[in-house]
């Protein structure tokens, strides 16, 4: 491709290539085919069009619409006038497009109705051109709004020659790390990155290339648009970016190649595995072995078996997809791998905007997945004393590195660190075969009160894979390591919604645990809105403070966006506007949306959650399942539950679940059942004393008869049979337990211990009022029950505030309470532990007390609060040494 010297020498090329289909927009309606033909033809009027209206060399046209194949004809057209183009994010805010034009000095725009019905263009002289308008001059009351066609010129006389250092994009940075840049490339530099791609073969004339990014970021517009066109490819737009959408495009043109970015390949391989889950069995367990086999044999013999082994899966998604190039920011090493071991080749690289944007690639056939790859043709790099231990500033020099930011002096200066060696801003180091390993970005770099610098990438990627996060991003706040968490939504709603907050904070913990103490977050923020991301899926870290000090705050940001019809449509039907009334005159402080979460934005926890449906139950006449409250995480959520809920007579129906609660867990057991329980109290007293020295104080204050909570702290799974051996057998046979029924319950052994053991299956997730009702049947039959307020195991060993439930059980049922502390349990068998280790343990029983004499001391809003915290406080207090 030695004959390109600028851009529009692409011309030729596509005349040569004539009537081969050269950009395909997936529509509803079918495929829109663009020839290259018609490409050149229409890129050429148009450039000669623009002349004829007067465009300036290097002045900027704006293009701001989502991807099309006129959006390529308007960036040709525009180029080969002489014009420099400016290509602008379609998602962008009206004020953000404003400031770039007004920066550029843009009086000129290519855009599509919609766009332009949202947007005040600062000069009223401004000429528009819309490419979805039939009208072929004005439009609506811009004067000089009109139909992009209307500028298509028939030739006269050859088009400007262009010298290839001409402007031939002003591309603004995504802005992670604060205002956008504005960064102008020319064609020089844009050819000589095109053809380094064009050397390394990605594509070849006549593949269907899949580009589902928009064109106005570097990666997708020179590794995808650029790259395709100029190697006679097929370029493929999808109908829009689902799932199913993207899909479709790849099966309808039976793509050969995706250009994307991690978060794609991480949404399709979580798919896949997430299908093959639901079909478990024997087919889930040859699909991992044979992956795995797949993988090694990748690895170490070079051998690619995955498109055998796994061929239903390839003919799924068309059959000819071969390669899954994946820029933009950088591919987590499993997913990779797990991509490669499935039988698609990964394509991977390193690069800026700054420089055109490729600069390092991982060619087919040494590709080392683990680093950024080899620098391309006509770039040099140096990260001078770099080493993994300690990584160094990565400095390139090349043609396809711009030559410095527009109107920013200042940026410039610290951009280049001498004549032609551009600072990328990265950090990391080049190893002995000259592979490229970038460790993270140098001003995103958190400084811990300790002195210890980490990489946020690192520490996000250590908190990967939980599954009921969607994504997390961690900063400093308050000089300490905090979180802004996002859940799952599917996976919440199917564990079950009422205890969100407790079930992230404890998926967290138990990661935490895991790792070293520089890698744990200490604090927390939830939120169900996105978090701040480019196009591309780079987290804009320069805004997170804000966001997490709102999401911890429970304030939302900002206007809120317009209602959906469908979400109109909801609160004005019959069944839901009047909860809608109800629930804003009750919460008159917030501002409700449809997707207002009531426990993360609200702060409601448990407790309050069973409160309020049952209030809307007695209100409103419908009767609201536990399995319907457990599934809504918003607003919008639980509207729909009412929607489609019975009706019922009224009534509160918190705790009238006690008189549906399973009677024969609180009735007296057979003499089979006592026998058995009496074997398994022998056996497991045998073993806690055999494997420690078990010291018990206070059992005196156990009262002996009526209704009696005892709460003990919850730091090991030993903690229910250190318990169980501290009591005789006799006062066993009337104590009964509260116990998780997912672990308790889970098979036919469990179910028949757990039931000789007098254990409630309690679930707080999926149904907290039917917990909180078994415990009062027991408590009214005149029983004991054990109940950890906590209700979770304390990932340090400490006592956890109790939640409020316990309050509700003393208040409704007038049990007597009993502290109990349990004292080195978590030392002999802490969570991440498999075995237990040998010791002195300890159970402490307190004195019993009554719900008014919890309630007269504690603090708290309501009474149930001021009894959970003061009974806290008791446990708090017996002796821990």
């Amino acid at each position: 491709m030695g004959e390109l010297r600028t851009l529009p020498d692409l011309f030729d090329r596509w005349d040569r290539l004539g009537d081969r289909p050269a950009v395909s927009v997936d529509r509803e309606t079918g495929a829109e085919t663009w020839s290259y033909k018609t490409l050149a033809d229409h890129a050429r009027r148009l450039a000669h069009g623009l002349i004829a209206e007067r465009v300036q060399p290097e002045e900027p046209v704006a293009i701001l619409a989502p991807n099309r194949a006129e959006w390529i004809v308007a960036y040709f057209g525009i180029v080969a006038a002489g014009a420099t183009a400016l290509p602008l994010d379609v998602l962008s805010k009206d004020a953000e497009v404003g400031a770039m034009l007004g920066r550029a000095g843009c009086h000129r725009l290519f855009t599509t109705r919609e766009r332009l019905s949202r947007l005040s263009l600062a000069e009223a002289e401004s000429a528009v051109y819309l490419f979805d308008s039939e009208e072929p001059e004005a439009v609506g009351e811009r004067a000089k709004a009109r139909n992009w066609r209307s500028l298509l010129t028939e030739p006269k006389g050859t088009l400007p020659t262009i010298p290839p250092d001409r402007r031939a994009s002003l591309l603004f940075t995504s802005g992670t790390t604060g205002t956008p840049k504005a960064v102008p490339l020319t064609h020089a530099n844009f050819i000589a990155n095109l053809e380094s791609l064009l050397a390394a073969r990605i594509v070849a004339a006549g593949d269907p290339v899949l580009l589902p990014l928009p064109l106005h970021h570097a990666y997708p517009f020179t590794v995808g648009m650029l790259g395709a066109l100029a190697s006679g490819a097929m370029l493929i737009f999808p109908a829009g970016l689902t799932g199913p959408q993207i899909l479709h495009a790849v099966r309808v043109g039976h793509a050969a190649v995706i250009i994307g970015v991690p978060g794609l390949y991480a949404a399709l391989l979580s798919g896949i595995e997430a299908r093959v889950a639901r079909q478990g069995g024997p087919t889930a367990w040859l699909f991992w072995r044979l992956l795995r086999l797949s993988i090694w044999l990748r690895r170490h013999f070079h051998l690619r078996l995955g498109r055998v082994l796994f061929h239903r899966l390839h003919a799924e998604f068309g059959g000819a997809l071969r390669a899954l190039s994946s820029g933009g920011a950088k591919l987590d090493l499993k997913v990779a791998w797990r991509l490669e071991g499935l039988g698609w080749q990964v394509l991977t690289g390193y690069g800026l905007t700054e420089t055109s944007p490729i600069l390092t690639f991982n060619p087919p056939g040494k590709a080392r997945l683990e680093t950024e790859g080899l620098p391309v043709l006509g770039v040099e790099l140096r990260a001078d004393g770099g080493s993994e231990l300690a990584p160094a500033p990565i400095l390139a020099r090349g043609a396809s590195i711009f030559s410095g930011y527009l109107g920013d002096p200042a940026a410039n200066a610290a951009a280049f660190a001498e004549p032609g060696w551009f600072r990328t801003g990265d950090l990391g180091f080049v190893d002995i075969a000259g592979y490229l390993h970038v460790v993270g970005r140098a001003n995103e770099t958190l400084t811990l009160p300790s002195g210890k610098k980490v990489f946020p990438d690192d520490i996000e990627a250590a908190y990967a894979a939980m599954p009921f996060v969607k994504e997390m991003a961690v900063l400093l706040a308050d000089n300490a390591l905090v979180a802004l968490v996002v859940p799952e939504p599917d996976a919440i709603r199917e564990r079950g919604a009422a205890r969100v907050e407790g079930l992230l904070r404890e998926e967290i913990e138990r990661r935490a645990a895991l790792l070293k103490p520089q890698e744990r977050v200490v604090g927390y923020a939830f939120t169900l809105e996105a978090l701040p991301r480019t196009h591309l899926g780079k987290l804009k870290r320069h805004q997170l403070v804000a966001h997490y000090a709102h999401a911890k705050a429970g304030v939302t940001e900002g206007e809120p966006e317009p209602l959906s019809l469908e979400d109109r449509q909801l609160l004005e039907s019959a069944s839901s506007r009047p909860v809608w009334d109800w629930l804003l005159a009750r919460y008159p402080g917030y501002r409700l949306t449809p997707g207002t979460s009531p426990q993360l934005d609200l702060g409601i926890d448990s407790l309050q959650w069973i409160e309020l449906t049952a209030e809307i139950e007695g209100r409103f006449r419908v009767r609201l399942d536990e399995a319907a409250i457990a599934r809504a995480l918003t607003l919008r959520d639980l509207l729909r539950e009412i929607a489609r809920a019975p009706a019922s007579s009224g009534g509160d129906s918190a705790v009238a679940g006690a008189a549906d609660a399973p009677a024969e867990l609180a009735a007296e057991p057979t003499f089979f059942w006592r026998c058995l329980g009496f074997a398994l109290y022998v056996g497991l007293s045998l073993l806690i004393r055999t494997l420690f020295r078990l010291d018990v104080q206070g059992r005196d204050n156990v009262p002996a008869d009526g209704p009696v909570l005892l709460t003990p702290n919850h730091a090991s799974y030993l903690d229910p049979l250190v318990l169980a051996a501290a009591f005789g057998f006799a006062d066993l046979r009337r104590t009964y337990w509260a116990g998780w029924a997912a672990l308790l319950f889970s098979t036919p052994m469990m179910r028949a211990i757990s039931r000789a053991g007098n254990v409630l299956p309690v679930d707080p997730d999926r149904e907290p009022a039917r917990a909180l009702a078994m415990g009062v049947a027991v408590l009214n039959r005149g029983r004991r029950l054990v109940w950890f307020p906590e209700g979770r195991l304390s990932p340090t060993g400490e006592i956890s505030p109790f939640l409020h439930g316990v309050g509700l059980l003393l208040q409704k049922t007038g049990a007597r309470a009993v502290p109990v502390r349990l004292v080195g349990t978590f030392e002999a068998l802490p969570r991440n532990r498999r075995w237990p280790r040998p010791g002195r343990l300890r159970v402490i029983f307190g004195a019993a007390t009554t719900a008014e004499a919890l309630a007269a001391r504690g603090e708290g809003k309501d009474e149930i609060a001021r009894i959970a915290q003061a009974l806290h406080d008791s446990v708090a207090a017996l002796p821990a040494d």
